[in-house]
């Protein structure tokens, strides 16, 4: 999925910028290498975080179990 239109960022990015230690739509951008264009993107990309950052090293958890 498209995240920002304007900057191309997909949900791969946003994935990479979170496993990375990326929090915000912000610390993607950086990570990304750019700035907000016209904004409308920030609440997906934050959106996704919510969702991936969670699930960011469950495997190491079940593999500890």
């Amino acid at each position: 999925m498209i995240h920002c239109v304007c900057r191309q960022i997909n949900t791969a990015k946003v994935d990479q910028a979170a496993s990375c230690g990326a929090k915000t739509a912000n610390c993607v951008m950086k990570f990304c290498g750019t700035r907000f264009n016209c904004g409308q993107c920030r609440t997906s990309i934050d959106d996704r975080l919510q969702a991936v950052i969670p699930t960011l090293g469950e495997d190491k958890l079940l593999a500890a179990e």
